[in-house]
């Protein structure tokens, strides 16, 4: 019997779900003007001066601050035909959109990216057709009063026909596309500053035959993407080409000379400094008869292991054989934790490694105290072989942790049974001399290896930081004398020494993403093996760990006196909770006071053959296609036009109490729903906050109160003047905003927002029109789940999309009777919905046979 009733159950909630369910497309070219319209939000056509500048800490045009509400645009959707563009920009500017991210315009040929061919001198220009498409799509969005961000290099890779060495394979993602060589490289930088001047110099035809550096629609300029250098060390130089590990050398060298002037200064700094060799941080692991301290980590008993395996030197190892791979490399690890580091006191990690052939394996002392993972001084992926190898590091922790370190060997992305023996973790180091051949004056001192004085190392992180810090002012300078008049930033704050945001970066960025899609370790971006987490970041605040970074916890990231933008942010399709992902930015970047929120994206394509059939133009499609796209997903669509009241039109108010910390020991996250949060070198630390409840966090003026059961259940509930609402697992739901009641009927997944927002930004008592949003999620149809609910594989489905929504009762206070009509996809009324009026309330009742997200109080 109670298989039958399950069964039952499930007929039944399946029923109502499709009954909850209806075909919903927003057109791509939509930008009749109706009551969803925002572009009353834009500053109307942006024709000349004043350009975009920074004062007070934060963007200003003229006397006026400005924030930017933006989308990102990648490969081919950077170059849409002039018809395309003509219908495009029109539509972005009613969705609210007042600043369009240009990203990944230089990673491949026409008609997917700006490059022509590599021509037969090894040059590659700019193609002229993508050019003209570039400054025809510039004009049309300045017309509409968007501004654009453009983003210098991103992904190009020189190429052997450019004369530069093909890159390593499995070169880290962070180090691709040139972006680890780029900082120090001479030949790297002048091409990087060739493409600056080719494409800022341009002079658009569209726009008075204005170069861009003196167009005021640029509005910002993103120098580099996701570049690190001094923040990873220097263990990625192993895996270089020879020439580009030249080029570090004589660069290394040139720092040593400007520093120590000659060898015998250089010699007394690195031998009075060395430290000694001493405690060990743990016994050295024996693993004669057991783990002995260690840990395996393992998903399913996945990774069987043998103890007393003969090593090197008489030693005793440990033998681990994975049964097979996994979707993530640190799924199957031996390590060890409960460590305590201080920072920059060296440690020296030294151990043994063989495997039955050739893989490579991922070692790294990390830690995720405060909820946040990042590694403390390594993190690497060195090879192994069949022979022993006696492999030996100098670690300077980043950071001081007590009793929260970790020392781990990920070994998923392979089968190949791997063997370690005699690892050792001690304080200090020890040093030999100089190798013979290697001199100052022959600018032939190699990069420190780990049997190198302390100081060598201190000096090559030194030389690091310095190296990143020079390009970026060197690029920056150039662009400078190019013309460029608008602020300027290089990569993403926590990419970066701080020391490059304080003293070059104009503003500073964040990249951030909940539920990032996830791939096995054998297949990056695979179309068919991939996953998406489904738990909504509403029920789970303080989660910060990849794939699921919750965008509260990066709040106190913020460089104090700079202006701050989130340029790339989204929870990933098909993901039920993915349209959580607009009131989240909406409410954290207005209470903390950010400059600019730009969603990744709103759409991202490479045309096949370079096939321009508007009849089959990307732009227009009624599905949702991939993991990031807004395009042809209604409901964030819809999200992003309404929630932009709260960050452009400024619904949400700025929290005024302020907490400023050191950029090493930043405050918890928590804080960000009662305090701006930032950091500063000149701050004190701030030990010892009182961190509230992070189950029921609330802003001191009550605009926003975040209740939470981590990891299945959250809501957060918004109440100011001119918009109300709440969002999150709100199913089966009665909630009080203010002196509105909101009854929420049921929904399946647990997942749905409601906003109430005053179309002319008045109160909501007196606004003339009043946009309802309510909607659970939207679909393809016929999408074929995994039973988890985690991927569709290949299997995206097909169009129209379906919207799932719910019945919904809301009693708002109300000085009048209002009129409730069902809008269309275009927001034009289609249908009146009867309303009650007591005199002092209006009760109104929607649900999905109305068929539509949206709704309009008149």
């Amino acid at each position: 019997m109670l298989r039958i009733a399950i069964v039952l159950s499930s007929l039944l909630l399946t029923d109502v779900v499709s009954a909850q369910s209806f075909p919903f497309v927003i057109p791509g070219d939509d930008g009749v003007p109706s009551v969803t319209s925002r572009n009353v939000l834009l500053g109307g056509p942006i024709d000349a001066d004043p350009f975009v500048t920074v004062r007070d800490g934060h963007f200003h045009r003229g006397d006026r601050r400005i924030r930017f509400w933006g989308v990102n645009l990648c490969f081919g959707a950077n170059f849409p035909t002039h018809d395309e563009a003509d219908r495009i920009a029109p539509h972005l500017a009613k969705l609210g959109v007042n600043a369009v991210r240009f990203h990944h315009m230089d990673m491949q040929n026409a008609p997917n990216g700006i490059w022509a061919a590599v021509d037969d001198n090894g040059v590659r220009h700019l193609d002229a057709e993508m050019v003209d498409r570039l400054d025809y799509f510039l004009a049309r969005l300045h017309e509409q009063g968007i501004f654009a961000n453009l983003n210098l290099h991103v992904s190009r890779t020189l190429s052997p026909r450019e004369g530069f060495p093909a890159e390593p394979k499995n070169l880290p993602w962070w180090a691709a596309s040139n972006k680890w060589v780029m900082y120090y490289d001479r030949d790297v930088q002048a091409e990087v500053k060739r493409y600056c001047h080719d494409l800022l110099t341009h002079r658009n035809p569209y726009r008075g035959n204005k170069a861009r550096v003196d167009d005021a629609g640029i509005a910002i300029i993103e120098m580099l993407n996701e570049n690190f250098f001094s923040v990873k060390g220097y263990d990625l130089y192993r895996t270089m080409s020879p020439r580009f590990q030249a080029s570090l050398i004589q660069r290394w060298n040139e720092w040593l000379q400007d520093r120590y002037t000659d060898q015998p200064t250089l010699q007394k700094s690195w031998n009075e400094g060395q430290p000694k060799l001493g405690d060990h941080v743990f016994a050295n692991a024996a693993w004669s008869d057991g783990l002995g301290g260690w840990y395996i980590n393992e998903p399913d008993d996945g990774l069987p292991s043998k103890f007393a395996v003969p090593g090197p030197d008489d030693q005793t190892a440990i033998r681990l054989m994975p049964k097979h791979t996994t979707p993530q490399n640190y799924e199957q690890q031996l390590l060890r934790d409960n460590l305590s580091v201080e920072k920059n006191q060296p440690l020296t990690l030294s151990y043994w490694v063989r495997s039955d052939a050739r893989r490579s394996y991922q070692v790294e002392l990390s830690t995720a105290a405060g909820g946040n993972w990042r590694d403390l001084g390594l993190f690497e992926n060195p090879p192994s072989t069949p022979e022993w190898t006696r492999v030996k590091r100098i670690i300077f922790p980043t950071e001081s942790i007590s009793h929260d370190a970790r020392l781990v060997f990920s070994i998923g992305d392979d089968v190949t049974p791997i063997e370690f023996a005699d690892v050792s973790l001690r304080r200090g180091a020890e040093a030999d001399p100089l190798p013979d051949g290697q001199s100052l004056a022959s600018k032939s001192i190699g990069i420190p290896e780990a049997n190198w004085p302390v100081v060598a190392h201190q000096d090559m992180r030194q030389f690091m930081v310095d190296t990143e810090l020079a390009w970026v002012k060197e690029l920056k300078t150039y662009l400078r004398k190019l013309g460029v008049k608008v602020p300027i930033t290089a990569s993403q704050v926590n990419y970066h020494d701080h020391r490059v945001h304080a003293e070059a970066n104009d503003f500073v960025d964040l990249h951030n993403y909940w539920h990032h899609p996830m791939f096995p370790s054998d297949a990056p971006w695979s179309a068919s093996r991939w996953t998406v987490g489904n738990e909504p970041m509403e029920a789970d605040p303080t989660r910060s760990q990849w794939p699921a970074n919750s965008l509260l916890m990066r709040t106190p990231w913020r460089v104090r006196g700079k202006p701050m933008t989130l340029s790339e942010w989204n929870y990933p399709e098909p993901g039920p909770p993915s349209s959580g992902c607009v009131p989240m930015a909406a409410i954290l970047a207005s209470l903390q006071d950010w400059d600019g929120v730009f969603f990744f994206d709103y759409d991202a394509f490479s045309r096949p053959g370079g096939d321009d059939s508007l009849n089959e133009s990307p732009f227009f499609r009624d599905e949702a296609n991939n993991f990031f796209s807004f395009n042809g997903q209604p409901v964030k669509l819809a999200a992003l036009s309404q929630f932009a009241n709260l960050f452009l039109r400024g619904d949400v108010k700025p929290l005024t109490d302020e907490i400023v910390s050191t950029p090493d020991a930043p405050v918890d996250g928590t804080l960000a729903l009662s305090h701006r949060l930032s950091v500063s070198a000149e701050a004190e630390t701030q030990a010892n906050q009182k961190l509230p409840d992070a189950t029921n966090l609330r802003s001191p003026d009550g605009q926003v109160i975040w209740e939470s059961t981590p990891p299945t259940h959250g809501t957060i509930r918004l109440n100011t003047p001119a918009s109300q609402g709440v969002w999150g697992t709100i199913a089966a739901s009665d909630f009080q905003v203010g002196e509105t009641s909101i009854h929420v009927g049921a929904a399946d997944p647990n997942y749905g927002l409601v906003l109430l927002s005053s179309s002319d930004g008045q109160s909501l008592h007196n606004a003339k029109s009043i946009v309802l949003l309510a909607a659970s999620r939207s679909e393809n149809q016929a999408m074929k789940w995994n039973a988890e609910r985690t991927s569709v594989g290949t299997q995206w489905g097909h169009g129209p999309t379906m919207v799932t929504s719910f019945d919904l009762t809301i009693r708002l206070p109300s000085k009048k009777a209002r009129r409730c009509f069902a809008l269309d996809s275009q927001g034009q009324r289609q249908s009146e919905i009867p309303t009650v009026f007591d005199g002092t309330t209006l009760t109104i009742k929607v649900g999905p046979e109305h068929r539509t997200l949206w709704y309009e109080l008149q």
